[in-house]
C-alpha cells in the first residue's frame, strides 16, 4: 500500500507538468505585431531565394544585429498576452512577429528593425519588420 500512495504523488506531479502551459521567453512588455505576411528565414520555401537575399541585404542596410531570421510585412499592433495590453513598437528592438489569422506560433526576436519596402509587385508601400536572434514559441493569444 505504500508503494502504491509513493508511485501516486511523482506521477500526479508529472501529470501536472505535462499539462502546464508553456512559458513564454517575451517579457510582458514586448511589442507584438500581426503581420499580413510572417516568414521564419529558417524555413523559406525553395525557389525563394531571391526574397531571402533581398532581406539580408534590407538588414545589412538598416543595421540590423545578428542574422536575421524572422520578417513581417504589413504589421499592426496587438496584445503581447491574452489579458494585457499592447504595447507600441518603436521600430527597433525586441519584438513578436506573428502570421495572419490564428496560428499557434509567433516569433520572438531580441533585436528587430523596421524598414520601409513596396510590397505586391511595388504598387504598394508599406514597413517590414525584419528581426534576429529570434525563438519560435507557443502563441499565448491563440491558445
Amino acid at each position: 500500500m505504500k508503494k502504491t500512495a509513493l508511485l501516486a504523488v511523482p506521477l500526479a506531479l508529472a501529470a501536472g507538468l505535462a499539462l502546464a502551459p508553456a512559458a513564454s521567453a517575451a517579457p510582458d512588455s514586448t511589442p507584438a505585431l500581426r503581420c499580413s505576411q510572417a516568414v521564419d528565414l529558417a524555413h523559406v520555401p525553395p525557389g525563394n531565394e531571391a526574397f531571402y537575399d533581398a532581406v539580408q541585404q534590407l538588414a545589412r542596410k538598416s543595421g540590423l544585429p545578428g542574422v536575421p531570421k524572422a520578417v513581417g510585412i504589413t504589421c499592426r499592433g496587438e496584445r503581447t498576452l491574452i489579458d494585457g495590453g499592447t504595447n507600441a513598437y518603436l521600430g527597433s528592438g525586441p519584438v513578436i512577429l506573428r502570421g495572419a489569422g490564428i496560428s499557434p506560433l509567433q516569433e520572438y526576436c531580441t533585436q528587430s528593425v523596421s524598414v520601409p519596402v513596396l510590397y505586391g509587385d511595388g504598387r504598394f508601400p508599406t514597413v517590414a519588420i525584419i528581426g534576429s536572434d529570434c525563438t519560435s514559441e507557443a502563441d499565448p493569444i491563440a491558445v
